[in-house]
């Protein structure tokens, strides 16, 4: 049998084509590639190479045993990343959603039912992309914006988040009992940068906005409550602790898409086996 080590070496001369390259390339001497060539062409019963005094070269069989160790090599990685890979999925449970608010109920649910395994949580601004990973295993679970009809996933609603603008007393739109988000048209927003599609939906539907982003959650929550800034809260935000500072009022937006219904997703085959995790979020959502 060809050692693999052989066939690296091969794959490599053909890129690089001289035995000093390759051996800088994978760590060793010319020394031990020019034995390793010698040693495959002995094994295959085959000249490989043209060699003359100052060159060496593959002939059409070296081209030929180049490819293959090429392909041998791609299926030789694809093995090792396709199993270890599915080792890492036997001990860990990773989920997608497409909002922070659903992780911070889902994490400490799946922790406790998951006990022993990790718990990999996935913030996503794309359904289409949570989809994706489900379907490729990639996610064990997902939490989207809307059921999917497919009778291939199991569905069950989860909860409602409403976003809502925050703004200093004031602020010249304070004033109103409701707004749109194209009424912050021009606005210089603080906003965290890592809440999933929220983002990008206030970046859609605010013309001409500058957002001050955030990456902390923490951080932007002191900067806050000082900054003249308009910012966003959402209800489920509010619950969770998060008081709104003094000085600030809390203005409902009127928009159809900022109040949304969470769905927690996973396949068909998996809604047994997940059964416990489905019967805690009909809790929090009954509640």
């Amino acid at each position: 049998m060809i050692e693999t080590y052989i066939l690296e070496q091969l794959a490599a001369f053909a890129k690089y084509k001289n035995f000093s390259r390759v051996a800088a390339e994978l760590h060793t001497s010319q020394p031990a590639i020019s034995r390793g060539m010698r040693k495959l062409e002995s094994e295959l019963g085959v000249t490989l190479f043209d060699r003359s005094k100052n060159r060496i070269a593959l002939n059409q069989l070296g081209e030929l045993a180049a490819r293959h160790a090429q392909l041998i090599l791609a299926a030789h990685d694809t093995m090792v990343h396709t199993v270890q890979e599915a080792e890492r999925r036997q001990r860990t449970f990773s989920y997608g959603s497409i909002a922070p608010a659903p992780m911070w109920e889902l994490t400490p649910i799946l922790s406790q039912l998951f006990m022993g395994m990790t718990v990999s949580a996935d913030l996503q601004e794309t359904e289409e992309a949570l989809v994706k990973g489900l379907d490729d295993g990639t996610y064990n679970l997902v939490v989207l914006l809307r059921p999917l009809k497919d009778k291939a996933y199991f569905c069950r609603p989860f909860f409602k988040e409403r976003l809502s603008v925050m703004l200093p007393k004031n602020h010249p739109l304070a004033r109103h009992k409701a707004l749109h988000l194209k009424d912050l048209a021009g606005e210089r927003i603080l906003i965290h940068n890592k809440i999933g599609f929220w983002f990008s939906l206030c970046r859609r539907k605010i013309p001409r906005a500058t957002f001050l982003e955030q990456g902390e959650l923490s951080a932007l929550r002191e900067i806050v409550k000082t900054a003249e800034l308009p910012s966003f809260s959402t209800n489920v935000a509010q619950q969770d602790g998060f008081a709104v500072p003094a000085g600030k009022v809390v203005v409902p937006l009127l928009d159809k898409d900022v109040d949304v219904q969470f769905y927690c997703v996973c396949l068909a085959d998996k809604a047994n086996e997940y059964a416990a995790i489905f019967s805690a979020v009909d809790r929090i959502n009954r509640g």
